[in-house]
C-alpha cells in the first residue's frame, strides 16, 4: 500500500510514471494570461520523486504544434510575482483649515518637491478511440498531443504505454473527453532535466498557447 501511486493535487493534470514509487507535486505556480481568443499558460511544477522517466498529462481544448510549446527559465515567475505583489502608497492631504502661507513660501516648497512616481505598470491505437495528433520535442519534454473518444480507453492507452497512473482516473479524465479535449503528455527525459544538489529533479517551466473560446485553468485533475 506505501509504494501506490497517489495523483498531485492543485495541479493542472496529473504525474505518470513506469515506476511504483510515489510522485509528488509540491507546489505549482500557473500564470494566465487571455487577450481576444489567445490563451497564454505558464505552469511551473516543483516535482519530487524517482529520478527516471515520468510524464505530465494536461487537458487543453486544442491539438497544439510544436509553435505553441516552448520551456521558460527557471526564474520568469520570479519575475512575473516581483511584477505584480502589492505596493504600498501613501498620501499626504493638507488640513483644509489651515490658513494658506505667504506665496514665497509655497513656491519654495513646490519647487523643491521631486516629482510622483509613475506606478509599474496521428491514427487510432486499436479500438480504444485514442488518436495520436502530435509528436515533438521541447527541452526535457517530449510531448505527445493526444485525442479520445472515451476515458476508460485513455486510461488502457497510458497503461499499455507502461505508465503507473492512478486506479480511476478515467473517471476524472471522462469530463475532458465528453468536451472533446485533447490531452497534452509531456514525457520528461530525466537525463536532460536540472538536478537539486539535495535530490530530485527541477523542471523547466511550461508555457504554451492556443486559440479557443473558452477561458478556464483544468484544475479538475
Amino acid at each position: 500500500a506505501t509504494a501506490a501511486p497517489a495523483p498531485a493535487e492543485a495541479f493542472c493534470g496529473f504525474y505518470v510514471s513506469g515506476s511504483s514509487e510515489q510522485l509528488t507535486n509540491k507546489a505549482t505556480r500557473v500564470a494566465l494570461m487571455r487577450e481576444g481568443t489567445r490563451t497564454v499558460l505558464s505552469m511551473s511544477n516543483d516535482y519530487d520523486g524517482p529520478a527516471q522517466n515520468f510524464a505530465m498529462v494536461v487537458p487543453v481544448p486544442v491539438v497544439l504544434q510544436r509553435e505553441n510549446v516552448r520551456t521558460l527559465p527557471h526564474d520568469v515567475f520570479t519575475h512575473i510575482e516581483s511584477l505584480t505583489a502589492p505596493r504600498l502608497v501613501e498620501y499626504w492631504e493638507q488640513d483644509p483649515c489651515v490658513p494658506d502661507p505667504p506665496m514665497e513660501e509655497l513656491a519654495a516648497a513646490f519647487g523643491g518637491a521631486p516629482p510622483p512616481m509613475a506606478a509599474p505598470s496521428g491514427a487510432a491505437r486499436g479500438d480504444l478511440g485514442v488518436r495520436i495528433e502530435a509528436q515533438f520535442t521541447v527541452g526535457e519534454y517530449e510531448v505527445v498531443v493526444l485525442s479520445a473518444t472515451q476515458s476508460a480507453g485513455l486510461e488502457t492507452w497510458l497503461h499499455q504505454e507502461h505508465y503507473n497512473i492512478p486506479t480511476g482516473a478515467a473517471e476524472y479524465m471522462a469530463p475532458y473527453v465528453r468536451e472533446q479535449w485533447k490531452f497534452f503528455v509531456a514525457r520528461v527525459n530525466i537525463d536532460r532535466v536540472q538536478r537539486r544538489p539535495g535530490g530530485g529533479v527541477r523542471l523547466s517551466p511550461l508555457r504554451f498557447h492556443y486559440d479557443a473560446p473558452d477561458f478556464r485553468l483544468p484544475v479538475r485533475l
